[in-house]
């Protein structure tokens, strides 16, 4: 999974002003030998200073405004400074988006828009220019992973080859990352969820605290009723059967020996959750990988933090399966080193609300050879049993990735099952593969 945050960096910008304010007051006070300094004076330094800022009067204070943020600060008469008057921060004014343009590489975190959709392209990602990637986020919106290579438009070209060789993601859109007080009774739970999913408005989380901002996920199922697909939202308490964030207090084998070897914590976890779902709010989706993640290290001793990257291209079989869940966990989480042009990037193993949103998103989508619907009837849609020719196959068969997709998503139907951070029990996490017939 990959997401745009901002928060981190506002932060340090806000704190960079006010040492700017700062060193400008306290240079005027120590010229003038009293605290009792004027705008004029306090403008002087910021601009002897090059602080990039305007200090003008305001009543009985003095605001300060930074020119490229916008962000205004109040200081009073006794040199205490305040954002934006009131407490608050001025937020910077956003740059417009851009026109998605195929084929390019963006150098930084860069919003821009797909017909209209608005999407985050990832500092070092490059749109694909293949026929049916690019045009519509609806149908799957694809980049491309290609770490600097120069990529010609020959090589466009030759779409199987650019999806056997570089890692690929498709841009996931949520409307509505958080339920909100339907009923007026100044709570958020399970009716208002309730009362949203009946709008045809699927909130990924709830918030359960504000100070500090705490989510829990919001899980459904998915059954055919009526000749469409009826999305419900679970049950949830923090010993329900399925639920996230989730520490599991069961990590240990018969020996006694933990597998949990990733320094995994249940206050690590929350915190994980938390920040994934402000930046999904943020964004407005988030970027899933188009294939099951491949090239995983079976060897849980190795460190790692040097492992060798993991894959998501088509084609291949290479360490897909059999991968303890804490080894997987962790080599997921790698993977947002290879986007070192982004600081803003996370990398997760999928979180069993984001599944569920890809869910709804391509719920839809019918089973043209079986009928039904895709989500709840995917038999011929993945690889259950039988190969290309038909002819039955060896049970357990692990096949290459990229045997069906769905809106440029592979992989979902079957071959091999896909783990989640999503807990069903003290030990154990849920396992997504699509219902059959």
């Amino acid at each position: 999974m990959l997401a745009q945050a901002t928060r981190a960096k506002e932060e340090t910008e806000i704190a960079q002003e006010k040492e700017e304010i700062v060193l400008a007051y306290n240079t005027a006070v120590a010229k003038k030998q009293s605290a009792d300094i004027t705008a004029e004076e306090l403008d002087e330094e910021l601009k002897a200073n090059d602080a990039g800022a305007d200090a003008i009067e305001d009543g009985e204070n003095i605001k300060v405004t930074f020119e490229e943020s916008k962000r205004e600060y109040i200081i009073d008469k006794n040199g205490n400074i305040t954002e934006g008057g009131s407490g608050t921060v001025t937020p910077p004014t956003p740059d417009e988006p851009e026109e998605s343009v195929p084929g390019k590489t963006y150098e930084k975190d860069t919003e821009v828009t797909v017909g209209e959709e608005t999407v985050v392209v990832p500092g070092g990602a490059t749109v694909s220019k293949i026929e049916g990637e690019y045009e519509d986020v609806d149908e799957g919106f694809v980049i491309y992973i290609t770490n600097d290579e120069e990529i010609t438009e020959e090589d466009w070209q030759e779409a199987e080859t650019m999806q056997k060789t570089y890692d690929q993601f498709v841009w996931v859109p949520v409307k509505e990352a958080l339920a909100v007080d339907m009923n007026g009774d100044n709570t958020i739970d399970k009716t208002d969820i309730d009362l949203m999913v009946a709008e045809g408005r699927y909130p990924m989380a709830i918030k359960t605290s504000e100070s500090p901002e705490t989510y829990k996920g919001i899980l459904y199922d998915f059954t055919e009723e009526g000749g469409a697909v009826k999305v419900t939202a679970k049950d949830y308490t923090t010993t329900s059967s399925y639920r996230e964030p989730a520490f599991l207090t069961n990590t240990s084998y018969a020996d006694g020996s933990s597998y949990n070897n990733v320094g995994i914590t249940e206050s690590s976890l929350q915190a994980e959750y938390n920040g994934m779902i402000k930046v999904v709010e943020e964004a407005g989706g988030f970027w899933v990988g188009r294939y099951e993640t491949s090239k995983m290290s079976t060897d849980t001793s190795e460190d790692t933090s040097t492992t060798d990257f993991i894959q998501v291209i088509k084609g291949t079989t290479e360490g897909i399966n059999n991968v303890n869940w804490y080894r997987m966990y962790a080599q997921q989480k790698n993977y947002e080193k290879h986007l070192s042009k982004s600081n803003n990037v996370k990398s997760s193993m999928i979180w069993g609300s984001q599944w569920d949103q890809i869910m709804i998103w391509m719920k839809e989508k019918e089973n043209t050879t079986k009928g039904g619907f895709y989500i709840t009837n995917s038999v011929g849609m993945g690889n259950f049993g039988v190969d290309n020719t038909g002819a039955t196959k060896p049970t357990k068969q692990v096949e290459n990735t990229g045997y069906f997709d769905v809106k440029n998503i592979y992989d979902l139907a079957g071959n091999v099952y896909d783990w989640t951070l999503e807990a069903y029990s003290t030990s154990d996490r849920v396992l997504r593969r699509r219902r059959l017939r």
